[in-house]
């Protein structure tokens, strides 16, 4: 076990750059601000705040004229701006729960104030994507409220709910819990109790056939405790009916997906988490699937062993 953690803490030190932020693997020319959010929280646990610190940094230095930040890419040394993002309301989310959790491990605040008024303007971008029913748009152009998305957003607006009242900004810190509550009861309006499930998206729901984005969106209100214990018990068992290999990444997607893990851990399922844990070893991190061991994955990863 600790071999692993020294080996994917490497990992992801190795994939930061002089500017700050991180790339998606040592050898990979993208940059997504969202994958590396979601990884970094894997080093705040390890007590590595210096990187973290320095990506949020970078983050909220490259928030675009529309509040925004995009994807960037490598060429020829130089980060170049692709002009676009998977999403604009997952991207803001985590960047708020990774804030909040250097906050609550470092507990100090000092280092993130000056940047105040950005995180402000920040939020305020993420609240433009919320609609009426407490769902947010994945982006402005892209008018579709995700499971997934939600779910992150709800962490990210109750993190930003306790980050701005570390900060003493009360205002922002009273709305951002009214947001999140709106967004928690949106996700529970997507569930069906007649179908059993969530809808993958707006009210479009699963047949259970396809991995991604149908079964993994299912094990998102189970990973961030949306889900009353009956349902997430009912969800679980559908997930390992409809995929009973998905520990070994027999899914059909060459991504792993180590989220599944940590939905397998909190459903009290140690036996599955140890063989996604020496499955991953074996085929991502020293095997022929080392491709697409990007480090979100390694995060996860790392949270993962570190739980166990």
């Amino acid at each position: 076990m600790n071999e692993w953690v020294e080996s994917q803490r490497n990992y992801l030190l190795r994939c930061q750059l002089p500017s700050g932020t991180f790339r998606l693997g040592p050898e990979r020319p993208q940059i997504n601000p969202y994958f590396t959010n979601l990884a970094l929280l894997a080093l705040v646990k390890l007590g590595e705040w210096e990187p973290v610190k320095r990506h949020v940094n970078w983050y909220l230095q490259h928030v675009n004229t529309r509040g925004y930040v995009n994807d960037f890419r490598l060429e020829e040394g130089k980060e170049v701006d692709t002009g676009t993002a998977d999403s604009e309301d997952s991207y803001h989310a985590t960047l708020f729960s990774l804030l909040a959790e250097v906050v609550r491990h470092s507990e100090n605040t000092e280092w993130i104030a000056p940047w105040k008024t950005e995180l402000i303007a920040v939020f305020h971008a993420m609240a433009l994507l919320q609609q009426r029913d407490g769902l947010t748009w994945a982006k402005h152009s892209w008018r579709v409220k995700y499971l997934m998305d939600n779910c992150e957003v709800w962490q990210g607006l109750e993190d930003a709910h306790y980050l701005f009242q570390a900060l003493g900004v009360e205002e922002e810190a009273l709305e951002a819990q009214r947001r999140a509550n709106a967004c928690r009861a949106g996700i529970a309006s997507m569930y069906s109790s007649w179908r059993r499930t969530y809808a993958v998206y707006d009210r479009t729901y699963l047949t259970w056939r396809k991995w991604y984005p149908d079964v993994t969106s299912q094990a998102f209100p189970i990973v961030y405790g949306l889900s009353d214990p009956e349902i997430a018990e009912h969800l679980y068992f559908r997930i390992q009916t409809s995929f009973p290999y998905f520990d070994s990444f027999q899914t059909g997607d060459v991504y792993p997906w180590m989220l599944m893990g940590e939905c397998a851990r909190l459903m009290n399922d140690q036996r599955r988490v140890e063989r996604m844990l020496q499955t991953a070893a074996r085929l991502y991190i020293h095997g022929p699937r080392r491709p697409y061991w990007l480090i979100h994955e390694a995060g996860r990863f790392l949270q993962l062993v570190l739980m166990t």
